[in-house]
């Protein structure tokens, strides 16, 4: 049965929106000011100006829906056999790795994460990485230890036949 992200993962995600929309409406703003004051024209400011609502409008749906579509639709599943994660907000991507092709696991958390109690899982492959991301941090523990456990098995099994 598919597993979602916990539910502190929305504040996550909005509170990084919001630190990174901050940076990018100064920038924006700024960059908007010295465009308009440039006398580049009625129709140039009106470009400008455009332009800068649209940057808003895409800072402010980072902050306020975004987070839950994509909570809603960030799925996991591990089995004996593989680890499969769905997430997206219009392209919803699938990713499915096996399990005997894992190299390595790690465990990690940015500062805001910590706060929340949250961890990453990053799951390597010859391929590439998947994570799974907001995770509480027993889960992300967890997810580690069985997967370690399942590559155990696969290498024990393996080198008795």
């Amino acid at each position: 049965m598919y597993q979602s992200l916990d539910k502190r993962a929305v504040t996550v995600m909005r509170l990084n929106a919001v630190l990174s929309g901050i940076i990018i409406t100064v920038i924006t703003v700024i960059s908007g000011y010295f465009i308009i004051t440039s006398k580049i024209g009625s129709l140039g400011t009106i470009i400008t100006i455009i332009i800068v609502a649209i940057i808003l409008i895409n800072i402010l749906l980072n902050i306020f829906l975004y987070p839950q579509i994509r909570y809603n639709r960030y799925k996991y599943l591990i089995t004996n056999e593989k680890i499969e994660v769905k997430k997206g907000l219009f392209l919803i991507t699938r990713s499915i790795i096996q399990i005997k092709r894992v190299q390595k696991i790690e465990l990690n958390s940015g500062p805001i994460d910590r706060q929340f109690n949250l961890s990453n899982v990053n799951i390597f492959t010859a391929a590439g990485v998947v994570d799974i991301k907001f995770l509480n941090i027993k889960e992300a523990e967890n997810i580690v230890t069985k997967v370690n456990d399942l590559l155990k098995n696969k290498l024990e099994n393996s080198n008795e036949n």
